[in-house]
């Protein structure tokens, strides 16, 4: 067995990617309503057509062993991931709410005190929530966006440039798999390259987007190839990463500003100019096929990361 293959598999079972195949227990419990809700649940936010464009939902919680070590640090990603699923759908987020447990007055602080820097960087507010107190630490929100064009997965089509955009300019966060690129960035330079990607949508250069997510770069390809109905090649020789982190730590983080983008091959070189006025990387590392397989490449080296024909990610049968 071959390097690259050892690395796909140990992927394939690292928590991030493993875990997001968890959902289809409780997805199987909920009928897609296509009119109420414009795709099936898989994407990153829910679209809700309306009389002036289109209402974006999403949630998302915090691991609680984070939020019990970090609180100030969980409380702050709380806002960032759901703030991430809107921008990937090409929205603008209008507002965010909470729902926060703790054991004491402290830790609900401290979280607290996380969310209200990551509403104040991001530029979005906290309109709202629930708290429990005297239990375990716990964190999530929820989240409304708008927008007048989207980026829908299921728009993903065979031939696509996969794109990643990804800030570079970052450290790791202590031992997690996680990489700090915003905290170090002032407000409004953080909202302006969080806006490139609605700007993607309006200008009609990409069709299709995924925030990198828990489940690391090739595991967000992989389920923005599921949403599309499509197989995708992954090229790891040329996704960029920071000098002081090695690739297969890096292909499992969360980079905190990350984004897998679908395009046409004629609108990568637009897309990377975009990015590339907010110092943001944006490089072509695949592209999405009609096979039934997400495949890595590395040199002269192949392998299968996952299979449509006898596996499912995200999306669920309705899908």
């Amino acid at each position: 067995m071959g390097e690259l293959q050892n690395l796909v598999e140990r992927i394939a079972v690292s928590k991030g990617f493993s875990r997001k195949k968890n959902i289809q227990a409780p997805l199987k419990m909920f009928d897609w309503d296509p009119e109420k809700m414009l795709d099936p649940i898989g994407d990153d936010a829910a679209i809700l057509v309306t009389n002036d464009g289109y209402l974006l939902v999403s949630c998302d919680g915090i691991i609680p062993k984070l939020v019990q070590d970090e609180p100030r640090w969980a409380g702050y990603c709380a806002v960032l991931v759901s703030v991430s699923d809107i921008y990937a759908m090409g929205g603008r987020p209008l507002a965010v709410v909470n729902m926060l447990s703790a054991p004491d007055d402290e830790k609900a602080a401290l979280i607290a005190e996380g969310m209200a820097e990551g509403c104040s960087k991001l530029g979005v507010p906290m309109v709202g929530g629930h708290y429990l107190p005297e239990e375990s630490e716990g964190v999530a929100t929820a989240i409304v966006g708008k927008a007048s064009h989207l980026l829908r997965a299921t728009q993903g089509k065979a031939g696509q440039s996969l794109m990643i955009a990804i800030d570079l300019n970052g450290k790791p966060v202590k031992q997690y798999l996680q990489w700090d690129c915003t905290t170090n960035k002032e407000a409004q330079e953080l909202q302006r390259k969080f806006g490139i990607m609605p700007t993607l949508a309006e200008r009609g250069l990409a069709t299709a987007a995924r925030d990198i997510s828990n489940a690391g770069i090739v595991g967000t390809i992989a389920m923005l190839a599921e949403n599309a109905g499509c197989g995708a090649v992954i090229h790891l020789d040329s996704i960029p990463k920071p000098d002081e982190v090695d690739l297969e730590r890096w292909l499992r983080m969360f980079p905190g500003y990350g984004f897998i983008v679908s395009a046409d091959p004629s609108k990568t070189d637009e897309i990377t100019a975009l990015f590339a006025q907010e110092g943001i990387a944006a490089v072509v590392i695949g592209e999405l096929t009609t096979d039934k397989r997400v495949i890595v490449q590395q040199e002269d080296e192949t392998a299968t990361l996952i299979d449509w024909t006898n596996e499912t990610m995200v999306v669920g049968q309705h899908g």
